[in-house]
């Protein structure tokens, strides 16, 4: 699974370490800032991976960067069975908060102790941290967590089991970086909590073959469905640990995953693949805890340092940025339009800022008049340095007011000027498909191009499976809906991806693909996963089991007050 020379290093190193090792402080490169008189507190910062916009500060999103850019390379070996990388993606944009407040702003729900949100829809991929207290281990740990996920479903074609997924996000939260070394195995502090609960005899909420079948929310547990989202992360990541532990079981690994996607049942996938009924797997896993687990420190000399850029914004600018940050996240018509209000507000004050003019009118396009944009987004292109967002959203503008072909030449140059612009790319699809009674060729590859582009978002995948279908590439087709189908946490395209599926499978031609085509997925579409404060769940874990224990020693010496020590003992049951 990793090349040789690191499979040698991770197997079989002798420096195995406790689950206590600590990571050592690590020197981050000199960091250049290109100032501005009046700066807002938010600054624009950029390494071979990510896009940071954050009102921390640039020693901590220097140090940050440094730290994702190393665990970038660490996910490549690992997963090099699994890779599907061109070399060529654009940059995770990420935001970095001093606070969870920060969140707000994007007008969703949020559950109870979130730190951090995964968003992808057609219109991007974004991820959001929030910075806790200096040198948080938790806080580290949940941007590695969430950056870990972004990975899989950018670079690899695993959408299932999410057990597997969880497991891996958890699995590398705790790994520990120096400039030349990595700390691997460590246990999550939470996670590990959670083992040792349910090892003292508490209740548990979920079987293994749950985990396996991906239960994550079913159950009663101590902390609600949060409390079943502990539970799931932390057996979760004692099976990855288990299946990432020597040799043998990584070549199983390669085997499970392949199985799962050729759709075999995922416990009978398990069983096959580990010669272990799912029925022992309790018991093999707690064996394992106990007596194997390793947690191993390797030297790897040739660990990457983040080659960065900062740019400091001006104070005009930085108030606009978590407004963008909403505008590109898909928000529903409520919010959308709640936006366009506050950001047409806000604008007027900066007539002459490019860049907010274009946060105006992407809200204008997106949930008001699109004709309202058109002035500023003309005169825009007509500038020598005008770049690829300006032809985009002028592209987008001339779309929504039916002037196709205009569009097409404004979303053409747009992505001459940004090739792995995948929003461009969707929409020059879309124009594409308005113009003419059959797609040409340049609306196919758009497809496919936003597709490969944004490798995670299901939306752009629908459009790159029915291209591709039209044009009679089949095995890419099914290989695009069975990442659509496989992928739980959006049921709707999920179930569109099955019962096209079928209708491949059954021999459906040009004619039904396109009429299909021509339809749109419900707007708004969009993915979001959530990073969670695991050390909060485990508090409301461990003190509502206080509680019921509390409650049954009262109930016990009521039934007899004469003799407590006669009293039936506490007991629980086993689930």
């Amino acid at each position: 699974m990793l090349k040789p020379w690191y499979v040698a290093a991770l197997l079989g190193s002798s420096a195995l370490m406790t689950a206590q090792a600590q990571q050592q402080p690590a020197t981050a490169p000199s960091v250049v800032v290109a100032g501005q008189r009046h700066a807002s507190p938010w600054f624009r910062a950029e390494s071979q991976h990510l896009v940071v916009y954050s009102n921390t500060s640039n020693s901590q999103v220097a140090d940050l960067l440094n730290q994702l850019e190393k665990l970038d390379y660490m996910l490549r070996l690992y997963t090099q069975p699994f890779l599907k990388s061109s070399g060529a993606e654009p940059r995770l944009t990420f935001y970095y908060h001093d606070g969870a407040a920060a969140l707000n702003p994007l007008g969703v729900r949020q559950p109870a102790n979130a730190i951090g949100l995964y968003n992808s829809c057609a219109s991007g991929v974004q991820g959001y941290g929030v910075r806790l207290s200096p040198d948080d281990e938790e806080g580290l740990s949940a941007l590695y967590e969430a950056y870990t996920r972004h990975f899989l479903y950018r670079y690899t074609d695993i959408r299932a089991p999410i057990s597997f997924i969880d497991g891996m996000a958890h699995y590398f939260a705790s790994v520990r970086f120096t400039d030349t070394e990595m700390v691997v195995g460590r246990t999550p502090a939470s996670l590990g909590r959670y083992l040792d609960f349910l090892g003292n005899g508490h209740r548990y909420s979920l079987e293994y073959k749950d985990v396996l079948e991906q239960n994550d929310s079913r159950g009663q547990n101590y902390a609600s469905t949060a409390g079943i989202k502990l539970e799931f992360a932390a057996r979760s990541w004692l099976l990855t640990h288990y299946m990432l532990s020597t040799d043998d079981n990584r070549k199983r690994l390669v085997d499970y995953l392949g199985a799962v996607y050729r759709e075999v049942p995922i416990t009978e996938a398990f069983e096959q693949a580990y010669g272990l009924k799912v029925s022992e797997l309790s018991t093999t896993l707690w064996r394992y805890r106990l007596q194997k687990q390793a947690v191993l420190t390797v030297h790897i000399p040739t660990l990457p340092a983040a080659v960065m850029n900062f740019d400091s914004l001006p104070e005009s600018s930085g108030e606009f940025v978590l407004t963008e940050a909403a505008l590109k996240s898909c928000p529903d018509r409520k919010t959308g339009e709640s936006l366009l209000r506050r950001t047409a507000e806000a604008a007027a004050r900066y007539p002459a800022n490019a860049y907010v003019q274009r946060v105006l009118s992407r809200a204008q396009i997106d949930w008001g008049n699109p004709q309202d944009a058109m002035p500023y987004l003309t005169s825009a292109a007509n500038k020598p340095d005008a770049g690829a967002e300006v032809f985009y959203l002028l592209g987008e503008a001339q779309l929504r007011l039916s002037q196709t072909d205009a569009a097409r030449a404004s979303l053409g140059r747009a992505l001459t000027l940004d090739p792995k612009s995948a929003e461009a790319a969707s929409a020059l699809y879309q124009a594409g498909m308005k113009a003419g009674a059959a797609p040409d060729e340049a609306t196919l590859q758009a497809a496919i191009a936003g597709w490969k582009n944004a490798h995670e978002v299901n939306t752009l995948a629908r459009q790159a499976a029915l291209a591709y279908a039209y044009a009679g590439e089949m095995p890419k087709a099914r290989n695009a809906l069975k990442l659509m189908a496989h992928n739980i946490r959006e049921p709707e395209l999920a179930a569109w991806a099955k019962t096209w599926l079928d209708k491949l499978a059954a021999g459906a031609g040009q004619a039904e693909v396109l009429a299909e085509m021509r339809l749109q997925p419900a707007s708004g579409t969009v993915s979001r996963e959530w990073t969670i404060a695991n050390s909060m769940v485990m508090q409301d874990v461990e003190y509502n089991a206080g509680l019921q224990d509390a409650r049954s020693f009262l109930s016990q010496q009521s039934l007899n007050p004469s003799s407590p020590d006669k009293a039936v003992q506490a007991t629980f049951d086993t689930r």
